[in-house]
């Protein structure tokens, strides 16, 4: 949040990324023949990924490298070390 004064919150801030690869049927992110959403990947409705100034790296990976699917076979990302890095950043940028 940004604060007016010490209590007052005036807005909230947010940054918002296209990350290379969250999974899916193919290498890459959006694969033109998908026809269903957990076919392109990890899909986050809502996740807290800073809680009280800690990143939750076990549960963002744990979301990351799951089958989207939930049994399909259907990959979750294939390069968690960037997406980490890339997440990092982007809560950098709000701070």
């Amino acid at each position: 949040p940004v604060f007016h004064g010490k209590n007052e919150i005036v807005f909230w801030v947010a940054s918002r990324g296209h990350h290379a690869d969250i999974g899916g049927i193919s290498p890459g992110s959006m694969p033109p023949n998908s026809k269903r959403l957990v076919e392109e990947g990890t899909a986050i409705i809502a996740f807290k990924l800073v809680e009280k100034g800690v990143f939750q790296e076990d549960a963002i990976t744990q979301l990351l490298t799951s089958d989207p699917s939930g049994g399909e076979q259907i990959s979750g990302t294939r390069n968690l070390a960037d997406n980490l890095s890339d997440l990092r950043a982007q809560v950098a940028a709000n701070n």
